[in-house]
């Protein structure tokens, strides 16, 4: 999906797959006039099995995502998908990290689960900074999972970072950083100088992997 831009909300994403095949995958939908939704996920391994899996977790959360179904239901029906495809083969067993965000423009309110992915920042207009850390397993991991959603309330001017971990070399040392040193940059000059700082990181040594992040204004 393409980001969305308007009177409420500004995105950047950024997608390179390590591969002809990938395990990242992400969904952003305008709900209505106020409401957005925005998933990350991220399949364990590579190539044609979680590329596979990618695809029919995305024909899910593009059915449920834009009907505004709430952040936990969401989540509870990928994670009871990915049991099913793998009921009676538990050595394919795949499992997938995700996040998902539904943000409501008019009341300034994001709901959130986070299962087992790398935390998302939240950076306020004063530039104070909030991680949305993982409170649940990876989706396909256990039995009976019970997905709590999160809630924090917003004022106009604050950004959001989702990101995959084939971003993380960033994360100790320079993403949050990152993000708070350059609060007046455009998200377009933000998503730049992220990408400079993750082709810096790389070396001959750096596993290859899927690479997403996607930032988003809420104005």
């Amino acid at each position: 999906t393409k980001p969305i831009t308007n009177d409420k909300v500004q995105m950047e994403v950024y997608y390179n797959a390590s591969g002809e095949l990938s395990g990242d995958i992400y969904g952003i939908y305008q709900i209505d006039q106020y409401r957005y939704g925005i998933i990350l996920l991220d399949v364990m391994g590579h190539g044609i099995s979680s590329a596979l899996i990618t695809m029919t977790l995305h024909s899910l959360f593009q059915r449920l995502i834009p009907a505004g179904y709430p952040v936990d239901l969401v989540m509870k029906e990928l994670d009871s998908h990915l049991h099913k495809l793998f009921y009676n083969n538990e050595e394919a067993r795949h499992y997938s990290t995700a996040i998902y965000l539904f943000i409501d423009t008019e009341r300034q309110k994001v709901d959130y689960v986070n299962a087992g992915h790398p935390p998302a920042i939240w950076q306020a207009p004063d530039g104070t900074q909030y991680e949305l850390y993982s409170t649940a397993p990876p989706l396909g991991t256990f039995e009976g999972v019970v997905f709590k959603t999160n809630t924090f309330t917003y004022k106009k001017g604050g950004r959001l970072l989702l990101y995959t971990d084939g971003v993380d070399p960033l994360i100790s040392n320079y993403l949050a950083p990152l993000v708070k040193k350059n609060v007046a940059l455009s998200l377009s000059k933000l998503k730049e100088e992220i990408l400079q700082c993750l082709n810096n990181e790389k070396n001959e040594d750096h596993k290859s992997d899927d690479e997403t992040f996607i930032l988003v204004d809420l104005k």
